[in-house]
């Protein structure tokens, strides 16, 4: 067993107009080689009916009263985009998208307590696939 906290994982079922812009292997690969992987407590796939732009977003919680295994630790979400827009999308979070995240993520582990006691999120946003 390991001592490294753990992270679920959850998915909606698309419509075939949309696709997710990443397959669970690449935000695992890119969380594991930051080494940040510890600082997510969830990562899910979702569907967003209203169409609002972010593509992938990341909430951090703090520490304040929350359930000990989110305390302290960030939510993932990666959205669906339309299917003609998948590859694009994918090519651009691979290239700035997850390393954002992972500095972001990083960030947040090392931050002083001041930053750690408040809720942050961000969010990164592929409009029209480019």
């Amino acid at each position: 067993m390991t001592d490294e906290p753990w992270y679920s994982f959850s998915k909606d079922k698309l419509p075939a107009t949309f696709s997710y812009p990443l397959k669970r292997p690449l935000p695992d690969s890119a969380l594991d080689a930051a080494s940040v992987k510890s600082t997510v407590y969830s990562v899910r796939y979702l569907f967003r009916r209203k169409g609002a732009p972010a593509t992938l977003d990341a909430w951090f919680s703090p520490h304040n009263g929350y359930h000990p295994s989110v305390s302290g630790r960030s939510l993932v979400t990666i959205w669906a985009v339309p299917s003609d827009q998948r590859k694009s999308c994918e090519d651009l979070l691979i290239a700035q998208g997850l390393p954002v995240l992972c500095r972001w993520l990083e960030q947040s582990s090392v931050a002083k307590n001041v930053w750690r006691s408040s809720a942050y999120s961000l969010s990164l946003i592929v409009r029209g696939g480019y």
